[in-house]
């Protein structure tokens, strides 16, 4: 299964964007890539989890490490639907 992580910032600043560069994923997980960006949200992490309980645990552990509000969303590809 394929998910998008939105992350806005709430706090940590620097030390959020040096754990994202650094982010190594766990057992079970591939990250694709992350992303910066400018706007609403401020990086994406698109990655890989074999189903929903593994890709939250995931996401709730970015969200305590960074404390920033995250935001994720399962994402098919155009060309499965």
């Amino acid at each position: 299964m394929l998910f998008v992580t939105l992350l806005a910032p709430k706090g940590k600043g620097e030390a959020a964007v040096r754990y994202l560069k650094k982010l190594e994923a766990p057992k079970g997980i591939t990250v694709r890539d992350v992303y910066f960006t400018l706007g609403r949200y401020d990086s994406i992490i698109i990655f890989e989890a074999p189903d929903t309980k593994t890709a939250m645990n995931f996401v709730m552990e970015i969200g305590f490490a960074t404390d920033y509000s995250v935001e994720t969303m399962t994402a098919v590809p155009a060309k499965e639907t």
